[in-house]
């Protein structure tokens, strides 16, 4: 019996992998992407919304097989229905309200990251008491500075509170470092 050749398997498994779009579970947060430009795709995938009240903003992610895309929407105090222009992440927390847009993308060969470079994020209260909204924003590669156009619809978000890395970290005394305190503990 004859064995596949490499790339073949490999097909075959990037093809289970990113097969057709999931179905949709009802009583979960919902999000739909495309995008156009140096390359193309779509994901649609179950969606979390977590709130941080100490840092303000709310993350919002989705993963679907080696895709992903994730928005942080910065407000001016409270998450609210409102418009989030997209600015670079370097930017966002000071230009309240902001969003920022990160896409990680399988290709043929790599698994490219973009960061959102201009557009907005459009939240309103969906019926469900959650939140729903648009997303259209260009993306650049953090490799290589190629563009994408990212669209998508968010669906029935319902916002909890993030439980991880929320807190601002806080500070060491510059006079410490790990090997002292290291050091202390162990006296």
């Amino acid at each position: 019996m004859k064995r596949p050749s490499l790339p073949l398997m490999a097909a075959i498994c990037l093809s289970a992998a990113c097969g057709d779009s999931p179905e949709r579970q009802t009583g979960t947060g919902w999000l739909e992407a495309s995008w156009t430009g140096a390359d193309t795709g779509k994901m649609a995938a179950s969606s979390t919304a977590e709130w941080c009240p100490e840092r303000r903003l709310l993350e919002i992610h989705a993963i679907q097989g080696d895709t992903g895309l994730a928005l942080v929407l910065y407000p001016q105090d409270t998450i609210e229905a409102d418009s989030y222009r997209v600015v670079q992440p370097e930017r966002a927390e000071s230009l309240a309200p902001s969003a920022t847009v990160a896409l990680r993308v399988f290709s043929s060969t790599t698994i490219q990251g973009y960061q959102g470079d201009s557009g907005s994020v459009v939240l309103e209260s969906s019926g469900t008491g959650g939140l729903s909204g648009t997303l259209k924003a260009t993306v650049r590669s953090v490799i290589n500075g190629q563009l994408l156009t990212l669209t998508g619809e968010i669906q029935d978000l319902v916002v909890v509170p993030q439980t991880r890395g929320c807190k601002p970290e806080i500070q060491a005394d510059s006079g410490d470092t790990n090997a002292e305190r290291s050091a202390s503990e162990v006296d």
